[in-house]
């Protein structure tokens, strides 16, 4: 779903307040068939934010956006985060059929970690003689592949994840006030769980499944995250802080209608990034 919202941010028609319909939607398939996804909860929420239905996974949401948006930059997207070949442009990919390894969800989420910036995952570190000097090291390949502004958005949404959504349950085992920011993926029939996410100094990917195919009975929250959180919680690493870009500024807006707010608000209130002049209704 993140690479949807993403893809969104990068319209610049979005912001994190935007409002957008988690309703029910036909969606005609080339074979004629008509596709008819579902939320989780198997429940409709009506208007909510960009935010909250990242935060909370909402499916009908994130497809309302998705062919909002179109299937042409969401598939320009996955490549932009460091995939090889672009994935078909079904509309089933703006709920993560795309079919991909860990270590592709580590290459384009480490281009999230990274600011927007994709460098080659490499399993070399270095060649070393018989004392440990090192001989060669590869070199550090780094081209800028997505805006600054757009990740740091992304980002602090997937920080509000850990915060209020999805990943909640990992605070159980990290360390109280350290910062991360990643999502859940659950895929069709619980045969996959994911938990992809970061810190300050690292990334992790978790995926539960069989070989086989068979289901796992494992959402992202109980399988991957679970994981994910128990492995992050067991190093010594660092919050995740990225540096705010210069065009952006943050602002507090309500969790559930987007409206500008106080951060004294009860609950409700989350502070997130805008373009710097960015007009908001007020609560």
């Amino acid at each position: 779903k993140q690479i949807v919202y993403l893809a969104a941010r990068q319209s610049g028609r979005y912001t994190p307040a935007s409002v957008v319909m988690d309703e029910p939607i036909e969606y005609k398939l080339e074979s004629g068939d008509i596709w008819k996804p579902n939320n989780y909860d198997k429940k409709v929420h009506g208007p909510v934010t960009l935010v909250r239905g990242l935060t909370q996974s909402y499916n009908l949401a994130t497809v309302n956006l998705g062919l909002d948006v179109g299937l042409g930059p969401v598939v320009k997207t996955y490549v932009q985060l460091g995939l090889d070949e672009a994935p078909p442009k079904y509309a089933s990919i703006l709920l993560g059929t795309a079919q991909l390894n860990p270590v592709e969800v580590a290459q384009m989420y480490n281009t999230l970690a990274n600011g927007g910036f994709r460098s080659p995952l490499r399993a070399v570190r270095a060649v070393v003689n018989e004392s440990g000097e090192a001989l060669k090291a590869p070199e550090l390949e780094v081209a800028e592949a997505v805006s600054p502004e757009s990740v740091y958005t992304l980002d602090r949404m997937l920080i509000e994840v850990m915060a209020r959504g999805t990943g909640r349950p990992a605070r159980r085992q990290l360390p109280s006030g350290l910062v991360v920011a990643g999502k859940t993926g659950t895929s069709n029939d619980y045969r996959d769980s994911w938990f992809a996410g970061f810190s300050g100094s690292h990334l992790v990917v978790a995926w539960v499944g069989h070989d086989d195919n068979r289901p796992t009975g494992l959402t992202g929250t109980t399988g991957g995250l679970a994981v994910w959180s128990r492995l992050m919680g067991s190093i010594v690493t660092s919050s995740f802080e990225p540096m705010l870009p210069e065009a952006l500024e943050h602002r507090w807006v309500d969790y559930f209608s987007g409206l500008e707010t106080s951060p004294y608000c009860d609950g409700s209130a989350v502070s997130l990034p805008f373009r710097v002049g960015t007009l908001l209704e007020r609560d």
